[in-house]
């Protein structure tokens, strides 16, 4: 039986109905053909809002990108005075988001699907998300929390270390992703650790730097 869709919920239906399709069966299982007759529309109804399949995975990458900005800004409005424990806040939002939508967070930093190459909403959300992080770094430089580097620099730091443990731990290659909040949030505040503190042991001797 068809659905009847008023104008613009559609798209919004077809990215909500692909979401379980990418977890169940991966990219390759996902089609806007299947899409249509999941949700009862014609075959060609889902072109009317995406021209293929990788503007749907594009549109569902922006869903990601959407949550890292409210998950960022709302840390910054949780901390107002403490951009320590906004950044602490924001990785663990961003961590517990990953484990909780691994096939999102998967389709943010796909190759394929690169700001180079995407569409101007992708773009535009990648931009807005970064720009987040990079609100609340540059709320602790005004408190002297980091060192003398670039802001971006930082954002690209924090992020990708972040982005890489929520995905190890998504995966269930660091421990189960079923795992008592307190035990993921126990690892998570590890790495953060070091994040803020550095690798490097400040007494050790100093060396050629890398090229």
């Amino acid at each position: 039986m068809s659905k009847n869709y008023h104008h613009g919920n559609l798209r919004q239906a077809l990215i909500q109905a692909a979401i379980p399709v990418l977890r169940e069966k991966g990219i390759v299982g996902l089609s806007l053909r299947g899409l249509a007759t999941t949700l009862g529309v014609s075959h060609g109804a889902p072109y009317r809002h995406f021209q293929n399949k990788t503007a749907l995975l594009e549109a569902i990458a922006v869903t990601g990108f959407a949550a890292l900005q409210n998950i960022c800004q709302e840390a910054e409005l949780k901390f107002p005075d403490d951009p320590r424990k906004q950044l602490y806040e924001a990785g663990m939002g961003y961590i517990f988001y990953v484990v909780r939508n691994p096939e999102i967070a998967d389709l943010m930093f796909r190759p394929g699907l690169s700001p180079d190459h995407a569409g101007a909403e992708l773009q535009q959300a990648v931009d807005t998300a970064t720009g987040s992080l990079a609100t609340i770094i540059e709320n602790g430089k005004h408190h002297k929390l980091y060192a003398d580097h670039d802001t971006m620099d930082l954002v690209l730091t924090s992020l990708s270390t972040v982005h890489g443990l929520a995905m190890f731990i998504a995966g269930g290659i660091l421990i189960d992703p079923a795992s008592p909040r307190s035990r993921i949030e126990a690892l998570g505040a590890r790495v953060y650790d070091i994040l803020m503190h550095g690798m490097e042991n400040p007494d050790a001797p100093h060396h050629a730097q890398p090229p």
